[in-house]
């Protein structure tokens, strides 16, 4: 509503029969927003245990193996020992074996091998839309491809 409100976004679609209220004015609940173009949204985002596991897809950076979060931890590329950064960039989602395995060593000396370079995301997990089968078939127009799946 803040974007629209704000005149960053336009409503496509919304629902008949719910409204947000305020003290002088009424507003149908809008179902779909556009953002429009020129709306940039700058983001600072947050360094925390979490996010550093959505970034990862909740998958070791070592073994791939995808896990739930209780059984997943994280790990300095660069150990903390040496100097390591607790950063965007040091930082992996990481098993609690490979954990084990790669302990205070370097990459080099544990024999580990990163899937991909650890970097800052340009997103917020906030900001993810993840549709589930209650949510207004409207929204699904968006993302053909999971239609047919």
């Amino acid at each position: 509503m803040i974007l629209y409100l704000t005149g960053r976004a336009e409503v496509v679609d919304e629902y008949d029969n719910k409204l947000i209220r305020t003290v002088s004015t009424s507003y149908k609940l809008p179902k779909i927003l556009r953002l429009f173009q020129n709306h940039k949204i700058s983001l600072n985002v947050k360094f925390t245990r979490m996010n550093v596991f959505f970034r990862d897809q909740f998958q070791c950076q070592y073994c791939s193996i995808k896990l739930p979060v209780h059984e997943l931890t994280f790990d300095h590329v660069v150990p903390v020992s040496q100097q390591g950064a607790t950063s965007w960039e040091n930082v992996v989602t990481c098993c609690k074996e490979c954990n084990g395995k790669k302990g205070s060593k370097s990459l080099k000396t544990s024999g580990l091998v990163l899937k991909k370079i650890p970097k800052k995301p340009r997103w917020s997990p906030e900001l993810c839309l993840r549709l589930s089968d209650d949510d207004p078939l409207e929204w699904w127009n968006f993302f053909p491809e999971k239609i047919a799946s």
